[in-house]
């Protein structure tokens, strides 16, 4: 195993946890649904890194995508 390979992995997961979790930051601060380019241009990272990210926590039941036209925008799902 390479030096540093642990670490590496242990950093990376973390920084999906806070990508993640400062997507969910902006939505809901947003008081509307936002699109995928906003989120990034707020977050400084590109539109592809936070779509992935989207669709994750799409996938994981908090997340609904709209589409309008060609643009996706992103909305919490509301717990009852």
């Amino acid at each position: 195993m390479k030096k540093g390979t642990k670490k590496s992995a242990l950093k990376s997961t973390i920084n999906r946890k806070n990508i993640k979790e400062s997507i969910l930051k902006i939505i809901n601060n947003s008081g509307k649904p936002i699109s995928t380019a906003e989120i990034a241009q707020n977050l400084n990272k590109s539109w592809h890194t936070i779509i992935r990210y989207c669709l994750d926590l799409e996938n994981e039941g908090v997340l609904i995508k709209f589409e309008v036209g060609r643009i996706n925008v992103w909305s919490l799902i509301n717990e009852k």
